[in-house]
């Protein structure tokens, strides 16, 4: 990239965003997707912002400038074995995985040469590639090519993750400045995963953490430079405390995700309803729905809909942008949470949370949360003997104590916006130095 490019004009300068959820049916993915684009808005307002997404019409409602790219075409560039054929036949299935990672990085080692072998080779099936040469055009006319929040690099989203981060090392290969931003990184068993992480991250123009607990150690791990990182809090955070109302709520905010990679199961949600009635009933307080996940595998709609009245729930499918979901948030006193982003966007606005925990990846997302915000956030283990009555009393704890804890919620929260703002400004700077 030329030093002056910045200042060329919209038709030259472009920037292309990957992210957390294509489908735009996640209100935590999304706030760190409108965050991010409207950054490089800011800085850039004249350029093309791309992002990729299968939901072209949400796009255009929550980010209006920005332009959607399909992902039919990554799909077919990714399609394994278009380059070895059946070269894979040849040898032992212990060897199959191996010989994947080859073929995959032949492909961004070598991007136009195997796109050219990849059509010569399917030519005669009459398949039509014109989407993998868009997508590789895409990629190769960028200036930026950025990842925006999520916490997806672990286990349970392992082939989105390395679909991300294979498209980084596309790229970078191509010789583009990369970044990642608002990160949460692990747990991770995967060698796949941890392959490509190790590939990739070492060689990003920059790195943006949510937290330092599990993911700076990871980050360190597979080789990323000190200068070329920061711990700086979730990106959403910024968006959330820009609404921030000037009195604390009176209501009880709840959310929970039942999920695979959540570890809460039906079963779990008896025991919290007991607790939450309880806690009701003695406090006196509304209930308020925290939606964020809408997608069908995992809505939390689903979730509140075992758990409240269908009043609350109708009031909560109404919240349909991230904003409607951040605003509901700030009009609580405490929130109960299983899901990540309901603790961001609470805590951002100086209201306190409990979290449940019940696998690995919630206790990072949590124990993170606790290490950026500290006194508001708690955290009840869904594993303990004793679950419905610690989370009574962690509710009892935090109604009793959230005019307390809200100054420093919201003061914690503004040092990781400037912290945030500050990783962004480094990497604009380590662009105009290419």
């Amino acid at each position: 990239m030329k030093k002056n490019s910045r200042n060329s004009g919209g038709n030259r300068f472009k920037i292309l965003i990957d992210n957390s959820g294509y489908e735009l049916n996640n209100y935590g993915d999304l706030a760190m997707l409108e965050v991010a684009c409207s950054r490089f808005h800011r800085e850039f307002p004249d350029a093309k912002i791309f992002v990729f997404t299968n939901a072209v019409e949400k796009l255009k409602k929550s980010i209006p400038y920005a332009i959607p790219v399909s992902l039919s075409g990554r799909g077919q560039w990714e399609q394994t074995w278009n380059v070895f054929g059946g070269l894979h036949k040849l040898i032992p299935s212990c060897f199959h995985a191996w010989l994947e990672r080859q073929e995959k990085h032949f492909k961004f080692t070598f991007p136009h040469f195997s796109f050219h072998w990849i059509k010569w080779r399917f030519n005669k099936k009459g398949l039509d590639l014109s989407p993998m040469r868009e997508f590789l055009d895409v990629v190769d006319n960028a200036d930026l090519v950025i990842a925006s929040g999520g916490g997806f690099i672990t286990d349970p989203f392992e082939n989105h993750a390395c679909r991300v981060l294979q498209t980084l090392a596309l790229a970078q290969s191509m010789g583009k400045p990369t970044a990642m931003f608002g990160q949460g990184l692990g747990p991770v068993s995967s060698e796949k995963l941890y392959f490509w992480s190790k590939l990739v991250l070492p060689n990003l123009n920059y790195l943006t953490l949510r937290e330092g607990v599990y993911s700076k150690p990871f980050a360190l791990a597979s080789g990323v430079l000190v200068d070329k990182f920061s711990v700086t809090g979730d990106d959403a955070i910024t968006l959330a405390h820009s609404n921030t109302p000037d009195v604390l709520g009176d209501a009880i905010g709840i959310n929970l995700r039942v999920a695979s990679y959540s570890g809460l199961q039906d079963d779990a949600l008896a025991t919290i309803k007991n607790a939450l009635q309880n806690a009701v009933t003695k406090l006196r307080a509304e209930l308020l729905g925290i939606p964020i996940s809408i997608h069908d595998a995992d809505s939390d709609l689903k979730s509140l809909r075992a758990l409240v009245e269908d009043k609350v729930v109708e009031d909560a499918v109404m919240l349909d942008t991230s904003m409607k979901v951040i605003e509901q948030a700030g009009l609580c006193r405490i929130v109960i949470t299983g899901s990540y982003h309901a603790g961001v966007f609470a805590l951002s606005q100086g209201v306190s949370v409990i979290g449940v925990a019940a696998t690995d990846y919630y206790r990072y997302k949590f124990e993170g949360l606790v290490n950026q915000f500290g006194v508001g956030c708690q955290i009840v283990d869904r594993d303990s003997p004793k679950f419905e009555a610690e989370l009574e009393a962690a509710i009892y704890k935090g109604w009793e104590s959230a005019d307390t804890v809200r100054p420093n919620l919201l003061e914690k929260a503004e040092e990781q916006i400037n912290l945030s703002d500050a990783a962004y400004g480094l990497f604009m700077e380590s662009i105009d130095a290419v």
